[in-house]
């Protein structure tokens, strides 16, 4: 088994897909520090089942994903997969070929894979058990595991020998086992508190029986008391009402006077509203007004800048010119003084010439006195001789005329050549400045793109702002709604905590005995509270409930008959007045006949039984059957009248309206005044205006946060308007600048050109002469050729002629050569003179080109000068269109300021009136308070009425007309209270029945049976998992100490292979606990004393660490294994060793070496380089050093 591919997406610095092919044998992993060649190892470190994001270099497993760089997005997702080759099957699955992938999201989800198929992470685990393979295991290993080995503590050593010793699995199951058996221990104790619980509830349940019942012979004899005093109460309550009713009215009229104003000063604070958003508008506009003139400013400004640039670059013009005229100058001086020299030259040639001439003549009026005297041949011979002489003459003219040729084309070759190079230069000028023109030129298209880029976005962001501000707006007109509505609310739920708390609505007698029982927990003993506070009644039937419950709501619930007593007494010690209580063990249920009732539900608008529709605990359901047991509740008046009929008003009919049927035939009902509170619905609606507040806490809450984010997110905006109105502005003065540079440049370019056109014409033309004056030569040579051969030939004569004639010629031919001589010498200085006056010809020539340059530089120089003094006029106009700029600017300052203040006061008075309508709004909720008050009152008395004509239709099935007819003197109140009171006591003492306590025994008997049966089936378990884990525990000691002394022996061994001699051995520490001892490392290097690994020096604890590393190896191979540079602290001749023993091992294990050191990698069959050429992603190259070698 090998590992045969890794691949690579999102992980790290791998943000693209890489593919890792291995062989058996070494590969190589290089490549130079951060570019992620460790990412490889942490990649299958990862995937292997890592959980230690500080083992992965990291700081949360969010950081394994590809956090992106400055030229890409981050990724959302890290993957990497590896296959092993399982030909071998030596990992336990039907597969040739293994692919394990692990997925992680940026969401914190993570999937792990075998063959594509999800799996746990506990499978992974199980699935490399014993093989070497996996998170605890030796086929990653880094400088982390090398400082494991090398820690001076040597418990953080036992992983690696548990895993090679490959007792791993064995501890896992062992973990497992005693996690069941303490889970076991957690539920014995549960099941055994629940058994003791079921034992005492056993005896009290068999022991319960049935009591007796005694009730109607009391009955009629209360009926007759209870009635009397109802209608003498309600008499009293409906003078009380009519009171209540007159102040009602009259804070109604306050609250209708006190909106009236709340308008007013509400339009009042529209119309400030609307100037107020008049001021902004116009405030935005002066801003953009002043942000123009400022953006003006800062144009001109640069302008500014840019022209003293072209100032600073003329005035450098100007002193390049003055220094070329000073050259010219000095050239014009070392002209002149040529010329001097050359004009004296001229005269000392001229003194000679005519010195020379005049022996010349003498000597020729000589000869003619001498050939007078010759005969007619010697005249002939000397006639030939004078040929000759004149020949000679014409000969050294044609010389003459030769060598000022060839001087004259030496000049113009030489001005050839320096027009080629002032050609060149010019070339290398235009050349430099085209580039200069291209790169300005693309500079200007993109500055062009970049500013209409800019444009675009600020406009799109101005929409954009415009977008958040009017849904800034909108979000807070909505808050300002919420804010209104939390007080309203706030208001009206303190208002009803307070009645609450006070207990308002309820009878004095009542209010004052649950408050007795607040402050006394003695007295509260028993006690459960007014009717009201215990049940629930949905929203639908509040009303028909109430009418049908009446004063009995304020009825007060107690556990005993005794308990009523006692607070009657107290009542009755304090004149607190009177109560009626409800005994749970005494007051019995009454309801309908089934038969009766399954008609009822079938019948057209039924609702339900009252007592169905009322919720509360099951311990009152007794009592509410009572009250409500026998009354029916349907949608309207016509079902009740059709439900009447049918059944003969034989049981009590309510409407949702609250209109009540009465079984003996009245019908009571009519309008009610609309009432915001009452008692049953009070608990209700605190309730649903806690739900409503809350609600709207966290809306405002949700809402602030949408307004903070808008407000943060319009901050950025104008953030991002204002650097993109620079980056702008600073584009357009860049872009200026830029054109003018590329004017300038322009303008070299033109001028270069137009001097090269010219000194290419001049080339042409000096082209064209020397052609000429290359064929004017040759023509003199043929010439002087010529003349040559006439001279020979006289010779040739005059030497025939000689021959004759030899006498008396002494004396002549003495003067032909005294005046040839002279002639020569005539001749050379008249060649000489023309030489010097050809130069001095060409001096004036360069004088005369000398003063055209310096004229034109003159001439360029006034011209710079000229373009200077525009360009300070220019800059004059613009300091003066800043002058007037900087004066509007400061008037719109001002008038930024003025409305600013006139909109501060505004914003004042706005906040003034918005306190009056606060004022207003908190009076008013004041006056409703008030107004809820009186109607608490007003319901309270209602209430009671109703309680009062309830009771007696509960009790007695009597309205209050019929039961005028009752109507009898019973004396005082009290004394028949006393009595009433009596009767009910007797009545209590009847005592309470459980009529379920035999299904309750029978249940809780059978739980008891089944609960003894599940506590010893885990005794069993616990037994059983105890006798496992003595057995692993026994298996791992055995297997762990052989393993140990294998890996002993190994370690010696490899010690001194590396070492090359010395020795090494293992310890553990405490050999009585081989499972939890520390393990001691003890190493003798050739040369040295036995000592511990702690006294060695780095590079030998590093090698020693690695020859442990390399002895479990040779113990139990593992498949493949990856080194993370751990050889980085061995020296050359140490990194030779390692190279050699992994080549050794290579044949077992499969190795992946990360590295830095030349010998690894030439050890290597495969070499792997990770460079980053895109900057902070990593990318493979590879190459096959096996095929390099046989090659």
């Amino acid at each position: 088994m090998y590992l045969k591919k890794l691949e690579i997406q999102g992980f790290k610095s791998f943000a693209d897909k890489i593919t890792l092919e291995f062989n058996s044998g070494i590969t190589s992993v290089v490549g130079p520090n951060g570019s992620g060649k460790s990412n490889i190892a942490d990649a299958i470190r990862w995937v292997l089942g890592e959980q230690s994001i500080k083992t992965l270099r990291g700081s949360k497993m969010e950081d394994v994903i590809f956090a992106g760089t400055e030229h890409r997005r981050p990724l959302g997702f890290a993957e990497v997969s590896i296959t092993l080759d399982n030909s071998s099957g030596k990992l336990p699955i039907e597969y040739s070929e293994v692919t394990v992938t692990r997925r992680v999201f940026r969401s914190g989800e993570s999937e792990y894979m075998i063959n594509k198929t999800p799996c746990r992470l506990k499978d992974i685990y199980q699935l490399f058990f014993d093989t070497g393979i996996g998170r605890e295991g030796y086929s990653v290993i880094g400088q982390g595991r090398i400082d494991e080995i090398l820690s001076t503590k040597s418990e953080d050593r036992r992983g690696v020998f548990e895993e090679a010793s490959g007792i791993m699995k064995y501890k896992t199951r062992k973990l497992e086992a005693e996690k069941k058996l303490e889970l076991t221990k957690q539920n014995l104790l549960r099941i055994n508190d629940i058994i003791s619980e079921l034992e005492n509830q056993l005896e009290p349940l068999k022991v319960q029986s049935e009591i007796a019942r005694k009730y109607l012979r009391l009955k009629e004899e209360l009926k007759e008391l209870e009635v009397n005093v109802c209608i003498n109460n309600i008499d009293k309550l409906r003078e009380k009402l009519k009171d209540i009713e007159t102040l009602y009215n009259t804070a109604r009229e306050n609250i209708d006077s006190e909106n009236t104003r709340l308008e007013s000063i509400t339009t009042e604070n529209s119309k400030k509203t609307e100037l107020l958003k008049s001021y902004d508008e116009r405030l935005n506009v002066l801003r953009q007004e002043y942000y123009n003139i400022e953006g003006s400013l800062e144009r001109c400004q640069s302008e500014i800048r840019i022209n003293e640039e072209k100032l600073s670059s003329l005035k450098q013009n100007i002193d390049r010119i003055d220094n070329e005229v000073k050259e010219l100058e000095l050239k014009k001086e070392e002209l002149t003084n040529e010329k001097t020299s050359r004009q004296g030259k001229l005269e000392y040639l001229n003194k000679q010439y005519e010195l020379y001439a005049n022996k010349l003549t003498d000597y020729e009026k000589k000869l003619e006195e001498v050939m007078s005297s010759l005969s007619e041949s010697e005249r002939e011979i000397e006639n030939l001789k004078i040929t000759v002489m004149n020949k000679l003459d014409l000969l050294s003219d044609k010389k003459t005329q030769i060598s000022s040729i060839k001087t004259h084309i030496e000049g113009i070759e030489k001005r050839q050549k320096s027009i080629d190079n002032e050609l060149f230069e010019l070339s290398l000028e235009s050349d430099r400045e085209k580039l200069k023109k291209e790169e300005i030129t693309n500079g200007i298209q993109n500055i062009r793109e970049s500013l209409k880029s800019l444009k675009t976005n600020i406009e799109n962001h101005k929409k954009s702002k415009e977008e958040f501000e009017a849904k800034l707006a909108e979000h807070r007109k909505k808050q300002n709604g919420l804010k209104t509505a939390f007080q309203v609310k706030s208001s009206r739920h303190k208002m009803l905590k307070d009645m609450e708390r006070n207990l308002e609505g309820y009878n004095r007698s009542v209010k004052e005995f649950l408050h007795a029982c607040d402050n006394s927990p003695e007295l509260a003993a028993g006690i459960h509270g007014a009717l009201a506070q215990l049940i629930e009644v949905e929203k639908k039937f509040e009303t028909a409930i109430e009418m049908s419950l009446g004063s009995a709501l304020q009825n007060i619930i107690t556990d005993r008959e005794e308990d009523a007593k006692k607070a009657i007494e107290f009542l009755k010690s304090r004149k607190l007045g009177r109560a009626t209580f409800l005994p749970i063990s005494a007051v019995k249920g009454r309801g309908l006949d089934p038969n009766i009732l399954d008609r009822i539900r079938n019948s057209e608008g039924y609702c339900g039984v009252a007592a169905d529709l009322v919720k509360c605990d099951e311990k009152y359901r007794q009592i509410i059957m009572n009250l409500l047991g026998r009354v029916v509740v349907v949608d309207n008046m016509d079902s009740a009248i059709k439900m009447a009929r049918r059944f003969t008003y034989s049981f009590r009919i309510v409407t949702l309206d609250g209109d009540i049927f009465n079984s003996g035939g009245s019908i009571t009902g009519g309008s009610r005044e609309e009432r915001s509170i009452s008692l049953l619905s009070r608990s209700r609606e605190i309730q649903e205006l806690e739900k409503q507040i809350h609600n709207i806490i966290q809306d405002e809450s949700l809402l602030e946060k949408e307004i903070n984010d808008i407000i943060e997110r319009l901050t950025i905006i104008d953030r991002e308007i204002t650097h993109m109105e620079t980056e702008s502005k600073n584009s357009e003065l860049t872009l200026i600048r830029d054109e003018s540079h590329l004017s300038q440049i322009e303008d070299n370019i033109s001028r270069y050109t137009a001097r090269m056109d010219m000194l290419k014409q001049e080339k042409e033309q000096l082209s064209r002469q020397k052609k000429e004056t290359e064929k004017e030569l040759e023509k003199y040579k043929a010439e002087l050729a010529q003349i040559e051969n006439e001279i020979d030939e006289t010779k040739r004569i005059i030497v025939e002629h000689q021959e004759k004639q030899k006498e008396n010629q002494t004396m002549r031919d003495s003067l032909y050569n005294d005046i040839t001589g002279f002639k020569i010498s005539v001749n050379s200085i008249l060649e000489s003179l023309n030489s010097v006056q050809e130069s001095l010809d060409k001096i004036e020539s360069e004088f005369e080109t000398l003063e055209k340059s310096i004229k034109r530089k003159e001439t360029e120089k006034n011209k710079n000068i000229e373009e200077m003094n525009s360009i300070m006029d220019k800059n004059e106009g613009i300091k003066e269109t800043i002058k007037k700029q900087q004066q509007e600017k400061d008037g719109k300052t001002f008038e930024l300021d003025r409305i600013t203040e006139e909109k501060k006061v505004l914003e004042e008075e706005i906040y003034d009136i918005v306190n009056k309508i606060n004022e207003i709004n908190k009076n008013i909720l004041l006056m409703q308070e008030e107004l809820s008050r009186l109607e608490v009152r007003k319901s309270k008395i209602e209430s009671d009425i109703e309680a009062i004509q309830n009771k007696m239709w509960d009790e007695y099935e009597l309205t209050y007309t019929n039961a005028l007819p009752l109507k009898k003197d019973i004396g005082a109140m009290s004394p028949a209270q006393k009595r009433i009171d009596e009767l009910k006591s007797q009545i209590r003492e009847l005592g309470n029945v459980n009529v379920q306590s035999i299904d309750e025994y029978i249940k809780t008997k059978e739980r008891f049976e089944f609960m003894s049966a599940q506590r010893d089936d885990m005794e069993q378990a616990k037994e059983k998992l105890r006798r496992m884990i003595s057995e692993i525990t026994s298996v791992m000691k055995k297997q762990f100490i052989e393993q140990f002394e294998l890996i002993n022996k190994n370690f010696d061994i490899v010690f001194k292979e590396l070492f090359d001699g010395g020795r090494a051995n293992l310890k553990l520490t405490d050999e009585e606990n081989v499972l939890e001892s520390g393990i001691e490392i003890h190493v003798q290097p050739p040369g040295k004393k036995l000592q511990n690994m702690a006294l060695l020096s780095g590079g030998e604890r590093a090698f020693t660490a690695i020859a442990l590393l390399f002895a479990i190896l040779r113990l139990r191979p593992s498949p493949f294994c990856v080194l993370d540079e751990i050889e980085a602290a061995l020296d050359d001749a140490n990194v030779s060793r390692f190279a050699e023993y992994l080549h050794k091992l290579s044949s077992s294990t499969q190795f992946i070496v990360i590295t830095h050191r030349k010998g690894t990698m030439e050890a290597s069959d495969r070499l792997y380089g990770v460079t980053m050429q895109e900057r902070g992603i990593s990318k493979i190259v590879s190459m096959n050093l096996k095929e390099d070698k046989a090659v």
